[in-house]
């Protein structure tokens, strides 16, 4: 899409296709996403005692059930609307918003030694916004920048209780939401014969909240408990992009090559520090006894970069109907879980068809303007438009032997499939 884009969702994939818009436009959709992802376990799975599952398990146990993605669904809207006066047919603004439902946002954060795809925890499940504008410098060479907001959290709670007569004397919560912005730009130049050539780069993002909280005991004890969390990753990304599309051709043709930097991606677990102190606890010598997690360092996951190709290509049928597939391989930046942390991924192979139908007529003024700057009448947008796609992520299956026979988990093997459906109607004017 870095150099095929269109409309409002160009404001993601390469904020310069924007200039590309000669009509204003809008769309809404909504999509579904179904995990069947899955992770076998050599040893049976045992939460019970120690003692219970030993004994229902001589020959040993894993002490760890596996965590799973579970299925969610959102709705899109996306946006683009050309300037007039100085800017006529020069400047576009675009925008997208994706809205999960359910939850504005939801935070996941597994115990690093508990099996799960760290890389698809909650992804979906956060609401995010994109706004973009793309420049005509000239007919052939476009440029465009935006920036991609996400809905980060902060908190703080402090409580104070009088365990005497069981009653809490005062209790101060502040819960909010705050925006975290990070850029996007790209460059697009039409080359003879047809050919478009783009780059687009968007900075990394991702979520980092902090929750304090004091708990006052009155003279004998006080209780402090800090949680940090960075979760929500995106990597930096450059994508380089080709697209083909012959005039007066019912073909469109594009790939695109992406570098992303997955060795930048933090420890996805939530750090944990527990400090209690206060006079009683201080006078019996226990002030660091009975601390818990402060000295925890982050986990490096040992991530690498990744470079992943993809291609795209789609039919014009008739003036109204359009099908499309895509193919895309994305190797895996995570390396096989053999130590003692369980963050599991591999590598992916992503598939898509949709199709996409077009009606309505324009009025003669806006007609017009189209015949002005399309030489292909066919390829001009249609007054309406409803899209259809179905994309399946297939993770191969991957073996991960532990380095450790005492390791708590043992050994497995992960893989399975990713489904996706999305919807979309919308227009221009």
């Amino acid at each position: 899409m870095t150099a095929a884009a269109s409309g409002g969702e160009a404001s993601f994939h390469n904020p310069a296709m924007l200039a590309g818009s000669t009509l204003a436009g809008a769309w809404g959709g909504f999509d579904y996403t179904h995990y069947s992802l899955d992770i076998n376990m050599a040893r049976p799975v045992c939460t019970d005692p120690t003692a219970t599952c030993r004994s229902l398990f001589p020959a040993g146990f894993s002490s760890r059930a596996p965590r799973l993605p579970r299925d969610t669904s959102g709705a899109q809207l996306g946006w683009h609307y050309p300037l007039g006066g100085i800017f006529k047919e020069r400047v576009v603004l675009g925008a997208s918003l994706a809205l999960p439902n359910g939850n504005l946002i939801r935070i996941s954060g597994p115990d690093p030694q508990t099996p799960h795809f760290p890389m698809y925890e909650g992804m979906p499940d956060r609401i995010a916004f994109l706004f973009a504008a793309g420049w005509r410098v000239t007919d052939e060479f476009w440029i465009g920048a935006g920036v991609q907001v996400l809905a980060g959290l902060e908190s703080n709670i402090q409580l104070a209780l009088n365990p005497t007569n069981g009653t809490m004397d005062a209790a101060a919560i502040r819960i909010g939401l705050q925006p975290v912005a990070r850029i996007t730009a790209g460059a697009t130049v039409h080359a003879p014969r047809d050919f478009w050539f783009a780059a687009s780069f968007r900075q990394r993002l991702s979520l980092v909240y902090q929750i304090p909280t004091d708990v006052a005991l009155g003279k004998p004890a006080d209780l402090a408990i800090a949680l940090r969390h960075e979760t929500l990753f995106t990597p930096d990304t450059v994508h380089m992009g080709i697209a083909w599309r012959p005039a007066n051709g019912p073909v469109l043709l594009s790939g695109d090559l992406t570098w992303s930097i997955w060795s930048a991606m933090p420890d996805p677990s939530p750090l944990v520090a527990l400090d209690i102190g206060g006079t009683g606890v201080n006078g019996l010598g226990l002030a660091n006894a009975l601390d818990v997690g402060t000295n925890t360092p982050p986990i490096k996951l040992a991530y690498t970069d990744t470079l992943s190709p993809a291609l795209g290509g789609e039919w014009r049928v008739d003036d109204h109907w359009r099908l499309r597939s895509g193919y895309q391989y994305r190797p895996t930046p995570a390396p096989r879980a053999t130590g003692p942390y369980d963050y599991l991924d591999g590598d992916a192979h992503a598939l898509g068809l949709g199709v996409g139908f077009g009606f309505g007529e324009h009025d003669a003024e806006t007609q017009a303007k189209l015949d002005e700057r399309h030489d292909d009448p066919a390829g001009q947008p249609q007054k309406m438009h409803v899209d259809l796609g179905v994309q399946s992520l297939i993770l191969p299956r991957r073996a991960v032997y532990k380095s450790d026979p005492g390791d708590p988990v043992g050994n497995l093997d992960h893989g399975g499939s990713v489904w996706n459906v999305s919807l979309a109607f919308g227009g221009v004017f």
